[in-house]
């Protein structure tokens, strides 16, 4: 069995990481607009699409936990 490391992912790394997604993100939105619906390829940046919004979800989550985080030993959470 292979043993996972412990990494994390740091707010800054997060916002760096959703800036670049975002820039991607336009060219495949400007990319669907440019190929007509029901073309397989459309099918394809569509779920391309999808993902790209879950995934910055994802990473939005990331930077609003970090700040959130409550410290450790905070009102008697364990340390």
């Amino acid at each position: 069995m292979v043993q996972r490391t412990k990494r994390t992912l740091s707010p800054g790394e997060a916002e760096r990481m959703q800036n670049e997604l975002r820039a991607f993100h336009s060219s495949v939105r400007i990319w669907c607009g440019k190929v007509p619906v029901g073309e397989t390829v459309y099918v394809t940046l569509d779920n391309l699409n999808s993902a790209l919004i879950l995934t910055d979800r994802e990473l939005q989550g990331a930077i609003d936990g970090a700040r959130k985080a409550w410290p450790p030993g905070w009102q008697g959470l364990p340390s």
